[in-house]
């Protein structure tokens, strides 16, 4: 049996969208939903096993688009990448940290480089788990009997 997953989270971000306000967006509407309901399905890591059709419903009139903007069988794209110009100025910076000759980082520049690769390890480490979550399920399917 196929596995269903929610892209909330990846529509969420083309509009420049929170969980929050989505939720904030459904109550101005008139709508009650759990809110919980709405950060679970903006989490593309977790299948759906089940899904409340009026929360999908208030969702889709909130953000105006279709169930099939929604809901997939198929697995996101859930990799993320260091944004390119952030990659280049931590670079530049780490070759001046460790260069022996030459003038050190200031110390506002130290704090940067700190950030950058405070931020690097991070997206690292998520996808590190995105994927052991992946070959988790993964595993589960194949192991299933039938």
């Amino acid at each position: 049996m196929q596995e269903a997953f929610s892209r909330l989270k990846s529509v969420l971000d083309t509009k420049g969208l929170t969980a929050a306000d989505l939720v904030r967006r459904i109550a101005e509407q008139g709508d009650r939903v759990n809110a919980k309901s709405v950060y679970r399905l903006a989490d593309p890591e977790e299948t759906l096993e089940k899904v409340d059709m009026r929360v999908i419903g208030a969702i889709c009139q909130a953000l105006e688009v279709g169930i099939g903007d929604i809901l997939t069988f198929e697995e996101p794209t859930i990799i993320e990448h260091f944004d390119t110009a952030k990659q280049a100025r931590m670079d530049l910076l780490m070759t001046r940290h460790h260069v022996s000759h030459g003038e050190p980082l200031a110390d506002d520049e130290l704090r940067e480089l700190r950030q950058l690769v405070d931020e690097a390890e991070a997206i690292a480490r998520g996808n590190a788990r995105r994927l052991a979550n992946r070959k988790r399920r993964l595993l589960r399917t194949a192991n299933r009997p039938g």
